[in-house]
């Protein structure tokens, strides 16, 4: 596959947001994904999501930034609203698209316990479902991990268009060194992801949702190829 360039939006004006609202009404299909202060969808906080409705162009918008100085998680601001409240409406554009996500009862769960906004009747794939119903046992070994969204887009990385091993591991570095000069935790029993820098967990954040589309856009010819379309979408595995 031809190489595409990556064009990562860091949604912090408005200017941003009308661009970001544009691509979403440009777009029925959005990979959607969201970065959080933990795994628990009651208890937790969204900090901010990403969308992508063409490969190599995503957005991310932020909710909050990591303040060294107080230690505490602040409010950002667009104009005279908050990144959360801008958030929200940009949020229920989505619904009604094809949404397209990996691992999307997660995500679906913390938006709709943590902002109030239903996204799971937007859920058209679940690329983590759709790998396993094109390749039941995943891409690799390790268990569960097999379906994780780095080590699929990591073992078809040629046929996608990325070096994602190379990109992968230059983003982990980059956001772990960012999380521990700014006083967090990367241990794997409490990683503080929302303690990076801005710019880097968007760039993280924004990376994920661009993988999404091109491991759906990569996976769904092989769903038709075996005559599985219609199972997965109307019959047994994405029923609405």
């Amino acid at each position: 596959m031809k190489t595409v360039q990556k064009h990562y939006t860091l949604v912090r004006t408005p200017q941003d947001v009308e661009k970001l609202v544009d691509h979403i009404n440009s777009h029925d299909l959005i990979t959607f994904d969201t970065e959080s202060t933990g795994l628990n969808t009651r208890k937790d906080s969204v900090i901010g999501f990403s969308v992508c409705g063409e490969i190599g162009d995503s957005f991310y918008v932020p909710f909050v930034r990591w303040n060294t100085e107080t230690e505490v998680l602040e409010d950002l601001m667009i104009e005279n609203h908050t990144a959360r409240e801008v958030g929200k409406k940009i949020l229920k554009k989505l619904q009604g698209k094809k949404l397209v996500m990996h691992n999307g009862d997660f995500d679906t769960r913390i938006v709709k316990h943590n902002l109030g906004i239903d996204l799971l009747p937007s859920l058209y794939c679940d690329t983590i479902l759709l790998i396993h119903t094109v390749q039941e046992e995943g891409v690799g070994r390790g268990g569960a991990e097999v379906f994780g969204l780095k080590k699929v887009a990591i073992a078809i990385q040629d046929k996608i268009g990325l070096d994602v091993e190379r990109a992968a591991n230059e983003e982990q570095i980059e956001l772990k060194a960012s999380i521990e000069k700014n006083g967090g935790s990367i241990t794997r029993e409490k990683y503080e992801l929302y303690k990076a820098d801005l710019d880097i967990i968007g760039k993280y954040a924004a990376a994920d949702t661009d993988l999404t589309l091109r491991i759906y856009n990569y996976y769904l010819p092989k769903l038709k190829e075996e005559g599985l379309e219609k199972f997965f979408f109307e019959e047994e595995v994405m029923p609405s």
